[in-house]
């Protein structure tokens, strides 16, 4: 006789003589330690199986409520990790290999085979669908590790994970939230299982009632993982249960991640600090992973519970990797930004005006398209500094800078600092007349801003002078001859008695007086 560790089985038999001697013949060889769980029905296997753990199933394929391999297909799909043991009368090799490719563990024959035999196979079957369960689940983290590795798209990622889990544990809805502030008060759906609007309404019911529940009771809780069913304990507000009217069964997995910066792709002249100490970040909530059915009450298996903890680690790995790659890509932008914008005005530099300009000459030789350049000096900058100081000469350039900046509208066109007190303005397809127009208008506003400046010698208020020169590129030439042209123009309009404009072609001049 074989002395083997007690074994909990769900036998799945309508004949009760059958039953009977299956019953007696485990008992007898495996010293009566055997339970066996006797139900006529599938519905009432499946009633078992939701509400107790078995080590295997011992499946007839006559039953009065389903017949021959629609069974088996039936608790494979209730209970994936169980092996399943067809014990029938029907000894025909068709159904016997179709029972075994369906994934059945073994086939035997009523009648044809004693207890030892029977003890025996049930223990082999375990043990298979031990390892064959288990290489699954591998191959699931495998493939989830995969999208990690090979993505770095978080979205992509979690909905994988969802589908992934859905078709694993077999549940009805998987969700996963982000909380958006540190009060956690905010709460925004990541991914879902539902796409159908009458499901997202029911989310944003959820949603609400988390937001309307203590949410440090439910996460404190929740440190590792809470399975909850139906006549368990309520982890979720009765709110929450009520407004959804019936959520059976769920687990909760809270994600939690080392605090660190969000991706900001808008404002790039802020420098964003890494954490670099791993000492000093903290581990805070990002937010939850939450399956649960709302209309079949479950038990959730210790391996399901296991297998959801593991994933979780993998999808907390996929965020962080999201995150360092966002916060990477933030401050690579950055340096881009900072390697073309001057540090005091935030308009671009000098560098970058000699690559814009060159571009656009380029360009428009070939399309035969005009090309304005505006030079602008601040009249008496030297004497403002030697007046209000250096600090108060760098506001003052950063309000010009930000007036020449509202001065222009179309995306081409380029403001930036050419040195010290003097600014470009880069007007591709302009004529000379939309150039002057633009200066007009940046001498206008100056005026409105009404910045003193006591020893300028032409107005008490901070003034202007500026160059304008206007030309269709040609590509045989450098487009330092439109700079050498608005050069030129800037100094006559300084000479003239400076708050002046000096506009004309290229080698053309001829000036006119804004006062």
């Amino acid at each position: 006789m074989v002395n083997t560790k007690a074994l909990k089985l769900l036998l799945v038999e309508d004949n009760l003589t059958d039953a009977r001697w299956i019953g007696e013949i485990l008992k007898e060889y495996n010293y009566q330690k055997s339970d066996v769980r006797h139900v006529k029905k599938v519905t009432e296997a499946i009633d078992s199986l939701e509400r107790d753990d078995f080590d295997a199933i011992l499946l007839d394929l006559s039953l009065p409520d389903s017949q021959g391999i629609e069974s088996l297909e039936i608790f494979q799909q209730k209970a994936p990790q169980l092996p399943i043991l067809i014990l029938t009368e029907t000894n025909d090799p068709t159904i016997a290999l179709q029972s075994l490719r369906q994934g059945a563990q073994d086939y035997l024959v009523k009648g044809e085979f004693e207890g030892k035999t029977l003890t025996r196979s049930i223990q082999y079957a375990i043990e298979r669908q031990r390892i064959e369960f288990n290489i699954r689940q591998q191959a699931l983290m495998k493939k989830m590790l995969d999208e990690i590795r090979n993505s770095i798209d978080l979205e992509t990622i979690l909905k994988t994970t969802i589908d992934e889990i859905q078709k694993f544990l077999n549940t009805e809805q998987v969700l996963i939230y982000r909380y958006e502030s540190e009060q956690s008060e905010d709460i925004s759906i990541v991914a879902s299982s539902l796409d159908t609007e009458s499901a997202q309404t029911t989310i944003d019911r959820f949603i609400s009632a988390i937001n309307e529940s203590s949410l440090d009771s439910i996460v404190s809780q929740s440190i590792s993982v809470r399975a909850v069913e139906s006549t368990g304990v309520d982890l979720l507000p009765p709110s929450l249960i009520q407004d959804l009217q019936a959520v059976s069964s769920y687990l909760i997995l809270p994600i939690w991640l080392k605090e660190s910066v969000d991706c900001v792709y808008e404002d790039l002249t802020h420098p964003i600090v890494l954490q670099d100490n791993a000492e000093e970040t903290k581990e805070g909530l990002w937010g939850m992973l939450i399956a649960y059915n709302t209309t079949t009450p479950r038990k959730w298996q210790d391996w399901e519970i296991n297998f959801l903890q593991k994933l979780t680690t993998q999808v907390t790995i996929a965020i962080q990797q999201s995150q360092i790659c966002c916060r990477l890509q933030t401050a690579n932008q950055q340096l881009q930004q900072l390697a073309i914008l001057d540090g005091l005005t935030n308009i671009a530099n000098r560098r970058y005006f000699d690559l814009v300009l060159n571009k656009e000459w380029q360009r428009l030789s070939r399309e035969q398209k005009p090309l304005s350049l505006i030079l602008c000096d601040v009249d008496r900058f030297k004497a403002y500094n030697d007046l209000y100081g250096h600090q108060q000469g760098d506001r003052c350039l950063q309000k010009i800078a930000k007036i020449l900046r509202q001065s222009t509208r179309r995306p081409a066109d380029l403001v930036a600092r050419y040195g010290g007190e003097e600014f470009a303005i880069i007007l591709p397809n302009t004529e000379a007349q939309g150039a002057l127009f633009i200066a007009q208008t940046i001498n206008q506003t100056l005026a409105k801003e009404e910045l003193p400046h006591q020893k300028s010698g032409v107005s008490k208020y901070v003034t202007c002078s500026m160059g304008i020169a206007t030309t269709i590129p040609n590509s045989k030439q450098s487009f330092t001859q439109i700079i050498e042209s608005a050069d030129k123009l800037l100094y006559r309009a300084k000479n003239s008695g400076r708050n002046q404009v000096a506009v004309g072609p290229v080698d053309s001049y001829q000036e006119m007086n804004i006062k």
